[in-house]
């Protein structure tokens, strides 16, 4: 990827006013509940990294806490790789073991 996009990437990025999350709603499988997702973004290199902020102190200590990577694509704006990334944060709650999206 050009140096020069990776750059403004990056500084449209340090310029935006909102908060640097989604927050997904989920349900519990297990207890079938409605709870809350939150990946925290950044960019780390080339790419996009949404990290699942750990719901209890046990996910805390963990090393698995779970990330979505995104190469960012230089052909495409900010919003546009941002929306790639929000849907595979999606796929990662609808492939996960123990939540689901809500219907």
């Amino acid at each position: 990827m050009e140096s020069k996009k990776l750059t403004q990437f990056k500084e449209q990025w340090d310029n935006i006013d909102l908060i640097r999350i989604f927050e997904v709603e989920v349900v519990d499988k297990r207890a079938k509940e409605t709870d809350w997702i939150i990946f925290d973004i950044s960019i780390v290199g080339f790419s996009f990294i949404a990290q699942h902020v750990a719901l209890t102190k046990k996910q805390d200590k963990s090393t698995k806490i779970a990330f979505v990577k995104l190469v960012i694509d230089p052909d495409f704006s900010l919003d546009e790789n941002l929306q790639e990334l929000s849907s595979l944060c999606d796929m990662a709650i609808i492939n996960s073991e123990y939540f689901e999206l809500p219907e």
